[in-house]
């Protein structure tokens, strides 16, 4: 299983990455500071899942352009958004997507583990 995480921040990628590996052991996970970096990972190595924030990069739906992208390279991903100020604006956009879950920051390992067992498109 390939994982992309995608946060501007380093401290919460990093934090996002460790904990994404912890629960998901087995899968090679990786992390992107920006979408563009994350757009060319998911085609040079596949995505299964792309965890991003909604509002990641410069636009306040960085994240739902670059789950588009990246759903273009791989029809099957499943997207996990992450945000800190849910706004219902971007729920239309979410579930258009197709999105396989939507947790709001700061959350649990516990929450990121019940939406990887809950994955819309089941990953071996």
């Amino acid at each position: 299983m390939n994982i992309i995480c995608v946060e501007d921040s380093l401290r919460h990628l990093c934090a996002l990455q460790q904990t994404t590996r912890q629960i998901a052991p087995e899968a090679s996970v990786y992390a992107c500071l920006n979408a563009d970096d994350a757009e060319k990972t998911a085609r040079k190595y596949g995505c299964d899942v792309l965890l991003t924030g909604i509002d990641v990069g410069k636009s306040e739906t960085g994240g739902i352009e670059l789950a588009r992208q990246v759903k273009k390279i791989t029809p099957r991903v499943n997207i996990i958004f992450t945000t800190v100020h849910p706004k219902r604006e971007y729920a239309r956009d979410v579930l258009q997507l197709r999105a396989s879950g939507y947790i709001r920051k700061p959350f649990s390992s516990q929450e990121l583990k019940k939406e990887f067992e809950n994955l819309r498109y089941p990953v071996g």
